[in-house]
């Protein structure tokens, strides 16, 4: 008996279009029926944005030998979906898309772990299929939901089904477009996130969610404070902004104010940074930016450290305090750098670059 949680039955009426008439006729009552009946067995795979055919089979190359092809007619599965909906599902696997990465998806989803291990879940990838898309969460560090915002012209693309989402846009097109933007994020613990994109590329190595109602996009929600973390962050060939704080305007558990990143424990590589084109977010700063960060090189001047200097924090814990001498990121071969305070969109928000 097949798990039929993964179907999509928009998704799949949209990329085969000459099974609505079946159903409008009466000849058969949805897609659904359509693919056990017919589709499944007769090689069909785009049965939802979140299973690539290519993808599964490159990940699981146990599966590849089974799979029919015509030198191999008489294997027992038509597709790789065949084999992942009769067998794949229930036996937890999870390579199945460029969308999807199930190390991002739980690390950004710590609360369902204990469901995984007493069994209640099979892995994040069934939470994300079941309940995760219906709540808008996203199963990469592309930050979809803020791409799919700043792109309205996109969104039809992916409603209509022509694209999976913003990100395959974005891969495809939009990172050889200039015009376009778009942000990688990390999870609460050590990443290793890369820019990709002739434009504007954002990299934040913590944990970001989405929320309502700060005025920002879909609604930017800092859940992550860097605290413990070891994130690598590396440029790419457009212009990159490397996220160490920023400014929040404030929305329900998320007040207004400055985050800075990486206080306590734990700070940030930077590499593959550019002069004149890539910069560093460092949020709020209300008095001269000597008073509050030391920028002083390192390593025998090969590289450029960023620490704090008296500066007035929340930690970790949520207790107020002033950080000096911390460490919050090393600019990797930035030694003989000398990084200008930028003004960006408001008078409260800096950038070095």
């Amino acid at each position: 008996m097949g798990n039929y949680a993964i179907f999509d039955e928009k998704y799949y009426l949209s990329q085969y279009p000459w099974v609505k008439p079946a159903i409008d006729t009466g000849v058969i009552k949805s897609g659904q029926e359509h693919f056990e009946k017919y589709g499944q067995a007769g090689g069909l795979t785009k049965v939802s944005r979140y299973f690539d055919e290519a993808t599964y089979l490159a990940g699981n190359p146990d599966i590849a030998a089974l799979v029919r092809t015509p030198n191999n007619p008489n294997a027992p599965f038509a597709t790789g979906l065949d084999h992942f909906i009769q067998y794949g599902y229930e036996e937890g696997r999870t390579r199945v898309s460029p969308e999807y990465n199930e190390a991002f998806y739980i690390a950004n989803n710590r609360q369902l772990q204990p469901f995984i291990q007493n069994g209640t879940l099979k892995n994040g990838y069934q939470h994300f299929i079941q309940f995760g898309i219906k709540d808008g969460q996203f199963g990469t560090s592309f930050l979809e939901p803020e791409y799919l915002g700043k792109n309205p012209d996109i969104r039809p693309l992916v409603e209509s089904g022509a694209l999976k989402t913003g990100r395959e846009h974005y891969f495809n097109f939009g990172k050889s477009d200039p015009s376009r933007s778009a942000t990688f994020i990390g999870s609460s613990g050590n990443d290793t996130i890369a820019g990709a994109g002739v434009g504007n590329t954002e990299l934040i190595g913590t944990e970001v969610g989405l929320g309502t109602g700060n005025g920002f996009g879909e609604g930017r929600v800092y859940e992550g404070d860097g605290s413990n973390e070891f994130d690598t962050l590396t440029g790419g060939s457009g212009r990159d902004k490397f996220v160490l704080g920023d400014l929040i305007e404030g929305s329900k558990g998320n007040p207004a104010g400055t985050k800075i990143f990486y206080i306590g424990p734990g700070f940030a590589t930077i590499r593959n940074f550019t002069k004149g084109e890539d910069s560093i977010l460092l949020g709020d700063n209300l008095s001269p930016f000597s008073d509050q960060f030391l920028i002083l090189p390192i390593n025998n001047n090969r590289d450029l450290a960023i620490q704090t200097n008296g500066l007035f924090v929340s930690r970790p814990d949520g207790s107020p305090g002033i950080s000096s001498f911390d460490t919050i990121a090393v600019i990797e071969g930035g030694g003989n750098l000398n990084l200008n305070v930028l003004p960006e969109s408001t008078v409260f928000r800096f950038l070095l670059g």
